[in-house]
């Protein structure tokens, strides 16, 4: 009986132990305002396809100072992938226009991406937000 209740405590443990990282995660509201979006448009200049969130790198020049690089997450690349988009589609030197949500702690060259339009005309949307996705293809 003693080892019976040792072997439960043990399963116990283990399981609440592998479990603990899935707390860590946090919501996309903890740190990105949804209310607040704003719009890049730049040149892609890098692609970190990496856990948890890959990133990708914008350099926008508005033609009144210097170059402005923007980093902007996306989910993770496991689900990236099963959604269909891939590290493939994107190429350092592609012009984008990209739709982000802003940062809240008001970093202004940091957003998480909704969207991508790339200069061929082609959109990756990276939301679930149905109106987003609905406004992409009525053209807005």
């Amino acid at each position: 009986m003693k080892n019976r209740s040792f072997d439960s405590f043990s399963l116990a443990l283990a399981c609440g132990l592998l479990a603990m990282p899935l707390a860590a995660h946090h919501s996309i509201s903890s740190e990105f305002d949804t209310s607040k979006t704003f719009t890049v448009s730049g040149t892609l200049t890098k692609v970190e396809w990496v856990n948890p969130h890959a990133y990708i790198y914008v350099e926008s020049k508005d033609g009144k100072g210097p170059a402005v690089e923007y980093s902007l997450e996306t989910g993770p690349p496991g689900n990236l992938r099963r959604a269909g988009v891939l590290k493939t589609m994107f190429t350092v030197g592609d012009r984008v226009t990209v739709d982000a949500y802003a940062s809240k702690d008001g970093t202004r060259q940091l957003g998480l991406v909704r969207s991508i339009k790339f200069a061929d005309g082609h959109t990756i949307v990276m939301g679930k937000d149905p109106a987003d996705v609905e406004k992409l293809n009525k053209g807005e």
